[in-house]
């Protein structure tokens, strides 16, 4: 079997799990939008979940796996399997042993701040949200790094299938969340609760995957172990770098709070003397969470799943320093981005309208916060194939040790991105903070691309350049 037939069919299968976990992801969101709606709690909310889904991204599937993948993947090729296995135990200890201790400090800080310093009201509930979900961290972290483990030795259905138990989970408490209290406010208890549980659902899941690969944990603390050392050293930059753009991810939602007038209250705020109107109103955060849903759906079942699929290859040929296919690979699966990535802008721009009307609106989602949701998704969705490409590109550099440039490239977007952020939604209102996003992903892609071609061993080939014009092409077409 051919080494792009095993590619393809690595992405067919997170494709497909993917698939399946993003069309429940829009069951769940549906019902979420008909219960909750665009107001103060759906709000909160989604503030409260974005900081334990911050830390699954540095820790979890981010800065750990694109540190972790390349150095386990060397000790398969030149060490053994056995050798690999006892260094993925060093890795699991102190990767435990770490996420308690966050997950300690965290409960213990969520807890304590609101009673010492006074907090808004449209923050209280964050706060007693974050005291439920935020072990979700410990759980979900550990899912993550089981996923690396089973990714690098190329089996790839259950770390895709994960997130569909997750799915799962939080539309079964959707679902109950009526029958557990009569304002909204009591109702939002029951999905931050299936929230945490399905952390320790996705987790147990992959036990017996690893039993049958003959995988066991067992602790294994030797911090002197010269791969750790190596492996923290690379996630110095990564976590630096995807902290930067993460937390940026986590101000953008709380500007939309923060700068969104209250439920109920004055329209204005005051500043250094001057009184200023609130740019947004209340719901702004809940409006970005839904139309990112909708963006997410391509970059997740193509943009990541091809990522993810293709790291392992690309860290492959790095270690052996097969620069042609590697220069292969790397094209092939831009090519594939791109062939997506493009045509899915395009349809959700034009068929925006419809989409939302069909999948959100009914129930508390009204004209209105389908009004707003799909002036986002309309900025949002320009830049769904920059997004996707990120994913790849940003691998590439990983598989060949080089964590540096992106987060370089990403700080100085990050920048940027804040910025126009703080310029646009005086503007656009909400529609700034997604205008924002992808034109900063854009500007990253384009950087990215040209450092790749001069400083790497690889080049964009005449072929990609010829797909996307005949994509750009057809896109056009077709909308």
């Amino acid at each position: 079997m051919s080494e792009s037939h095993d590619l393809f069919r690595s992405v067919r299968i997170i494709s497909v799990c993917t698939f399946l976990s993003r069309l429940l992801g829009l069951a769940r969101d549906m019902i979420c939008a008909s219960i909750f709606g665009t107001g103060m709690v759906w709000d909160a909310f989604t503030v409260a979940f974005k900081i334990p889904n911050l830390f699954r991204r540095l820790f979890g599937e981010g800065a750990l796996s694109a540190a972790f993948i390349p150095v386990f993947t060397e000790h398969i090729e030149k060490r053994g399997k056995e050798e690999a296995m006892d260094f993925a135990n060093v890795i699991a200890t102190v990767l435990i042993i770490i996420l308690g201790g966050i997950v300690l400090i965290g409960e213990g800080s969520f807890f304590v701040i609101p009673k010492i310093f006074h907090v808004h009201e449209k923050w209280q509930l964050v706060y007693k949200l974050l005291i439920i979900m935020f072990p979700y961290v410990f759980f979900i972290c550990l899912v993550a790094f089981m996923g690396s483990v089973l990714n690098t030795l190329h089996h790839f259905f259950m770390p895709a299938f994960a997130p569909v138990v997750m799915n799962i989970c939080w539309i079964l408490g959707a679902v109950l969340a009526p029958y557990t209290g009569k304002t909204l406010e009591k109702m939002i208890y029951a999905v931050a609760i299936a929230t945490f549980l399905s952390g320790l659902v996705q987790v147990l899941i992959h036990i017996p995957v690893l039993r049958e690969k003959k995988l066991y944990y067992h602790p294994l603390p030797k911090f002197s172990h010269p791969s750790l050392k190596l492996v923290l050293t690379r996630m110095a930059p990564i976590v630096f770098g995807l902290a930067v753009v993460q937390i940026n991810v986590l101000v953008d939602s709380l500007i939309a709070v923060g700068f969104a007038a209250p439920q109920g209250g004055p329209n204005y705020f005051s500043f250094a003397g001057m009184t200023i109107h609130y740019p947004m109103k209340a719901g702004a955060a809940s409006v970005l969470y839904y139309s990112d849903r909708l963006i997410q759906f391509p970059l997740g079942v193509f943009g990541i799943a091809m990522a993810t699929a293709v790291f392992p290859l690309f860290s492959t040929h790095a270690v052996r320093e097969d620069w042609n296919n590697f220069s292969i690979a790397f094209n092939k699966a831009i090519k594939f981005i791109l062939f997506i990535g493009i045509p899915a802008s395009l349809i959700l721009i034009v068929l925006r309208e419809p989409i939302v009307d069909l999948l959100y609106r009914r129930n508390q989602f009204n004209a209105e916060s389908a009004y707003r949701t799909t002036n986002v998704i309309l900025f949002y969705a320009i830049g769904i194939w920059a997004y996707c490409g990120l994913h790849v590109l940003i691998r590439a550099f990983y598989s060949v040790k080089d964590t540096v440039t992106p987060v370089k490239i990403g700080a100085i977007c990050v920048g940027l991105d804040f910025i126009l952020n703080m310029s646009l939604i005086w503007l656009l209102r909400e529609g700034g903070l997604a205008l924002s996003t992808a034109i900063s992903a854009i500007v990253q892609i384009i950087i990215l691309t040209i450092i790749l071609q001069k400083r790497l061993r690889t080049k964009i080939g005449s072929e990609v350049v010829v797909s996307i014009l005949k994509t750009v092409i057809a896109s056009i077409l077709m909308a």
